[in-house]
């Protein structure tokens, strides 16, 4: 049960931020120059920790808590459109794991049709076809796995992996509006500061290797990273 909790999260925030590539490892980066003054370097740093403090997520050993924010607030349903494309997480302790798959082929889908959302389905048959292994949606509700913030969790969506010789990639997508898109996708997994790019259509944050992006025509959400063995 742990392993497959863990595997969740490494998917998303915190196997990102192991490896260095979030907004909050560029924000760390950032420079002073020696002419400025003491006052403003401290306050600088101040700035730093704080950002490190609300992006610094762990796993715990408790198996019942499977991560924690310290710096976590709860959104209460209150951002824009938020309850449109969110649910509320199951509460951990009142679910029954006894019908949980102990095989993790079983956490897939062989069949995109399960998936009841007619856009998400085609996509999700895109990534299948190009050799991705698609975690069940379903499951992920049901249990409380789906990308979010341990409170409130995206109802639209999958999230999705594949190892090519390995060299792994793992992928999390769901419907959203841009509000939602910049408060869990670009502040909560903190690629504030990080390089931007935006087109007008799409506009993505991160690296090659770790960024999100999101699509105002689609209304999708995106986040992407990627790993050697």
């Amino acid at each position: 049960m742990k392993s497959r909790k863990i595997t969740q999260i490494l998917g998303s925030a915190i196997l990102i931020a192991s490896i260095g590539l979030t907004g909050c490892g560029m924000n760390a980066e950032v420079e002073t120059s020696e002419e400025e003054t003491t006052k403003e370097t401290s306050e600088e740093t101040t700035t730093t920790t704080e950002e490190e403090d609300i992006c610094s997520c762990v796993i715990e050993e408790d198996d019942e808590q499977y991560y924690s924010c310290p710096a976590f607030q709860s959104t209460n349903g209150e951002l824009e459109g938020q309850m449109d494309y969110m649910v509320l997480v199951p509460d951990m302790e009142n679910i029954d794991f006894s019908d949980y798959p102990d095989n993790d082929t079983d956490l897939t889908i062989t069949d995109v049709s399960v998936i009841e959302d007619e856009d998400i389905r085609a996509i999700a048959q895109e990534y299948m076809d190009e050799g991705y292994s698609i975690n069940d949606p379903n499951i992920d509700q049901q249990y409380g796995f789906a990308f979010g913030d341990g409170e409130y969790m995206f109802a639209y969506g999958f999230t999705a992996f594949r190892n090519d010789n390995g060299h792994w990639s793992y992928v999390s997508l769901y419907k959203m509006n841009e509000t939602l898109f910049e408060h869990y996708f670009v502040e909560t997994q903190c690629y504030e500061g990080a390089t931007t790019e935006d087109d007008g259509t799409v506009m993505r944050y991160g690296v090659e290797s770790a960024y999100v992006e999101f699509n105002r025509d689609t209304g999708i959400g995106y986040a992407y990273s990627s790993w050697d063995e």
